[in-house]
């Protein structure tokens, strides 16, 4: 099988997958996980265009007011992949080269900016998706080797490179009617603390208590439907930081 062949097969199972959707709400983890897999595929193998164009196929003009939610999310998917077959279309014909794929065009060492969190919802995936269109790189270290370093060493050397850190506390555990991020969100913020001193951006999703050794922190508001408040602020913050 060549190069565009196996491309477009690629292309293929994402448009087959797409209709497992069905059902799903769009916060959910499959969701975000196919989602999550195509844009890097397409911004890997065809280009940022193509990668682009998808992300605004499922997100330019939703509307979380709709009536009926279920209808909505699948008029994006349908909207979705409808581009994933035109691309494959022109996979097909040769007009990408897929024997050479196309790179984004980028700094050969982009800025980077560690991510602690607690749990892994959709909102995650999003945050990272939305940092790499920025030409960051996102640094999340529960997803890196483990090197048998202990919570604390592991944590530290993930942070190595960074120029920032967010802060994304999402709900974990419930304690009473409280509701907290993970134990292992603190491990990580008070490393980085000290770590990046003003660099640290905290994203706080609504109705998450951080406790008092957080509260002082001016932080953003979200919530896993919307997240456009904490992308802005994102934005802000790496603007001053001179990151981007």
């Amino acid at each position: 099988m060549t190069r565009r062949q196996e491309v477009a097969a690629k292309l293929q199972e994402f448009i087959d997958a797409a209709g497992r959707l069905r059902g799903r709400h769009r916060t959910s983890a499959e969701w975000a996980l196919w989602e999550d897999e195509v844009y890097r595929y397409l911004r890997r193998e065809i280009d940022q265009q193509a990668a682009t164009d998808f992300h605004n196929k499922m997100h330019a003009g939703f509307s979380w007011a709709s009536a009926d939610a279920s209808q909505e999310d699948m008029r994006f998917v349908d909207k979705a992949v409808v581009h994933l077959q035109v691309v494959k279309a022109r996979v097909d014909r040769g007009e990408y080269d897929a024997e050479s794929p196309g790179d984004l065009v980028r700094p050969a060492t982009p800025r980077s900016v560690f991510i602690a969190h607690s749990g892994e919802p959709a909102a995650l995936f999003r945050l990272r998706r939305f940092l790499e269109a920025l030409g960051v790189r996102p640094v999340i270290a529960e997803w890196l080797p483990f090197r048998g370093q202990q919570v604390p060493d592991h944590a530290r050397s993930s942070m190595d490179g960074c120029d920032a850190a967010i802060v994304f506390a999402t709900a974990a555990d419930a304690v009473g009617e409280r509701r907290q991020p993970g134990r292992g969100l603190f491990t990580e913020t008070g490393i980085l603390q000290e770590r990046f001193g003003e660099k640290v951006i905290y994203l706080v999703e609504e109705g998450v208590e951080l406790g008092p050794m957080l509260d002082s922190y001016a932080r953003e508001f979200f919530t896993q439907e919307c997240l456009e408040r904490a992308f802005y602020r994102v934005v802000v913050e790496l603007k001053e930081y001179e990151i981007i």
